[in-house]
């Protein structure tokens, strides 16, 4: 874990630090001691997250490098672009559409342009291209995929 930690605070120069919490790691039930194991499990995930935080962040300010703290509150339902809430996005759904810009994104591309910008980062420029997932071919209206080369290109003779 400390070399990857190394690399990182080698290659990067700042680093944004968001609270994580355990709410993916929970296991109901109780331990043989009667304890609440849910509670148990989110203890230690959150000692481990905090850990390696801890380790990050020193690693950075011993190499002089700047480390901000980003609330990472809506990080995956906001628009990178408009900073509108896209309220109906649900675990399941893995492209962000803004219904108020129409801006489409890769969910977590977008939420990681978000916490940049909230950690003060300026855009260069916006993509002139809008960015789309590529629909199906069924959806377009053809029937089939492909096909075979009926007949090979002429050969080109010099001459």
């Amino acid at each position: 874990m400390l070399g990857v930690i190394f690399s990182l605070s080698s290659v990067f120069s700042c680093r944004g630090v968001r609270p994580l919490g355990a709410r993916g790691f929970k296991r109901p039930g109780l331990n043989p001691e009667g304890r609440n194991q849910k509670e148990e499990v989110d203890e230690a995930v959150r000692l481990l997250f905090s850990e390696l935080r801890r380790i990050l962040e020193w690693e950075f300010v011993k190499r002089g490098k700047l480390v901000l703290p980003v609330p990472a509150h809506n990080s995956s339902s906001e628009c990178f672009l408009c900073g509108g809430i896209n309220k109906g996005l649900t675990l399941k759904d893995r492209v962000f559409h803004c219904p108020f810009c129409g801006f489409s994104l890769d969910r977590d591309l977008n939420a990681s342009l978000v916490l940049l910008k909230r950690a003060g980062w300026v855009t260069p420029i916006v993509p002139a291209v809008e960015l789309r997932p590529i629909p199906p071919l069924p959806s377009l209206g053809l029937r089939r995929q492909g096909g075979a080369i009926i007949q090979e290109a002429s050969g080109f003779r010099r001459g």
